[in-house]
C-alpha cells in the first residue's frame, strides 16, 4: 500500500540525537538468489529484522551478508568513520545502491573527506568513531549505539556526520540538485 509521510522538517529518524541499532539474526539475501539492487515485492528478508529491531526497542537492524560482512540495515544504507577519519561504507554487492548513499559519497569527495567502499566487518562498526545511516526519508541519521555498545567517545553525533548533514541540507539550493515541481491544475471539461 502507498504510504505518505510529511518530509518538510520531519525525517523518519532523530537526526540530532541519533538512533540505536542491533545486528539482525537474519542475513541479507545473496544477489544470486534475490538481487538487492532491484526493488521487488519479496521483502520478508527486510521485514523480519525490522520486527527484531522493534522488539529490541531500537530504530533498525544491521544486516550482514552471507559471509558475515555488514551489508546495510533493514531499511537504509550505513556508513562509518574509523579512528583515522576515513569514511567507509559497504560495497554494493549485497545492498541497494541508494541515491542518498551515492550523494553522500559525492559530498565526501567535494569536501575532501577521505572515503572508501569495501567489505566491512561488524567489529569495525562496533569500534567506529562515527556511524550514520542514509535514506530518502531519514536523510543522514547518526547512530549512537550498536548492540548495546556506545559509538565513538560519548555516543553523540560526530563532526564528519554533522559536516555531511549540513552539506546535504544545502543541496536543494544548489544548481542541478533539485527539480521544481510544476503546479497541478485540474482539467476542466
Amino acid at each position: 500500500l502507498p504510504e505518505w509521510k510529511p518530509v518538510e522538517g520531519a525525517t523518519t529518524y532523530d537526526n540530532q540525537s541519533g538512533v540505536s541499532l542491533i545486528t539482525a539474526s537474519t542475513r541479507r539475501n545473496s544477489p544470486s538468489t534475490c538481487d538487492s539492487k532491484i526493488h521487488h515485492n519479496n521483502m520478508i528478508n527486510n521485514i523480519l529484522p525490522k520486527i527484531q529491531a522493534n522488539l529490541a526497542g531500537v530504530a533498525d537492524a544491521i544486516m550482514l551478508d552471507l559471509d558475515g560482512f555488514v551489508s546495510e540495515t533493514n531499511a537504509t544504507n550505513i556508513f562509518m568513520v574509523d579512528d583515522e577519519g576515513i569514511l567507509k561504507t559497504p560495497s554494493e554487492d549485497h545492498c541497494l545502491p541508494g541515491i542518498t548513499r551515492a550523494t553522500v559519497l559525492k559530498l565526501a569527495k567535494e569536501l575532501n573527506i577521505p572515503h572508501m567502499v569495501g567489505r566491512l566487518s561488524l567489529a569495525e562498526f562496533h569500534s567506529a568513531e562515527e556511524v550514520f545511516t542514509t535514506g530518502t526519508m531519514g536523510e543522514l541519521t547518526p547512530v549512537t549505539n550498536i548492540d548495546g555498545r556506545t559509538i565513538g567517545f560519548d555516543g553523540t553525533r560526530g563532526p564528519i556526520t554533522e559536516q555531511l548533514q549540513n552539506a546535504y541540507r544545502q543541496l536543494p539550493e544548489r544548481e542541478g540538485w533539485s527539480t521544481e515541481i510544476p503546479p497541478f491544475h485540474m482539467a476542466t471539461n
